[in-house]
This record gives structure tokens, C-alpha cells and sequence, in this order.
């Protein structure tokens, strides 16, 4: 299918399930958790994701084919952050739950969805924008001129 008959539209309360769905895929598609860790991470993740859809520190974007279809999505997390000398914003802004099904990949519809999402974070006043990129998808946040951080993570069970 062309790109062309893909159309992009704002996330809404009823998509939570497919959102689910793609995070859940992400996952599975890097290797990351057993099944049952899966389940769990959809489980603990479904209020959250109402809620943030809800109260609007999530925005999501979806992709839908002609036939209503949706196969790729992408989301941001706004939280509230202390400002600092690079980024004197006082939120914090991270993409997640970037997906596309298998069957559409390689139709710029990640390009697509991430230029969306940086645009709309642009519009609002942020200065910068985080996330964790899969192997699959670091060539393309590269692209877009996603730079490798200091940060550092630390396991706590």
C-alpha cells in the first residue's frame, strides 16, 4: 500500500488497547521480556495510559490505512522537569511506543510520525526531547539528528 493512502490522526481514549498493543509488540519485536513480563507490562500499563490520555501528558498519533486499519503509532510524555542551563523548560518530553507493523515497515511511516511529533513539541514551546531507541530504529532518530546522552540507568531489583 502507498504511503500516500495512509493518514495520520491524533491518538484518542478508545486507541488505548492498540497503543497497548504496539508497546507491547516493540518489545517482543527487541527481545526485551518473556511473555508473561509482556502481559504484566500491559496490565500495569493500561490505567497509566488512561489516565495520561485522559489528563494529556501523553499525546499519541496513530496511522490508519484506507480501510481503517491502524499499523503504525507513535506517542510523547510531557512531565514535569526542573529547568536546567541547556534547557530551560520546566517539563521533560520523551517519544515513546514508536511502531510500525510488520507488513508496512520501509514506507517512511516512523519518519513520518516522529517529524509530526517533533513539530508538535516544537509548536509548544520545548526545547528537546528524549528517547530510547531499539537497534531497528537508531539509524532513523540519527536521521532526524538524535545524539547518544550521559545518561546512565541503574536496576533496582
Amino acid at each position: 500500500m502507498a504511503p500516500t493512502a495512509i493518514i495520520v490522526r491524533a491518538a484518542r481514549l478508545e486507541d488505548c488497547s492498540v497503543i497497548l498493543h504496539h508497546r507491547r509488540s516493540m518489545f517482543q519485536d527487541m527481545g526485551e521480556g518473556t511473555s508473561e513480563d509482556l502481559d504484566k507490562m500491559v496490565e500495569a500499563t493500561a490505567p497509566w495510559l488512561t489516565r495520561a490520555l485522559t489528563d494529556g501528558s501523553y499525546q499519541g498519533w496513530l496511522a490508519e490505512d484506507a480501510e481503517g486499519k491502524i499499523v503504525a503509532g507513535g506517542g510523547v510524555l510531557i512531565s514535569s522537569w526542573p529547568a536546567g542551563p541547556r534547557d530551560p523548560v520546566s517539563k521533560r518530553a520523551v517519544i515513546i511506543n514508536v511502531y510500525t507493523e510488520p507488513g508496512f515497515r520501509g514506507q517512511g511511516l516512523a519518519r513520518r510520525l516522529m517529524l509530526l511529533m517533533i513539530q508538535w513539541l516544537k509548536d509548544r514551546g520545548l526545547s528537546s526531547v528524549g528517547l530510547h531507541a531499539s537497534d531497528a530504529g537508531r539509524h532513523l532518530y540519527e536521521t532526524l539528528g538524535f545524539i547518544p546522552t550521559n545518561e546512565m540507568r541503574l536496576a533496582l531489583k
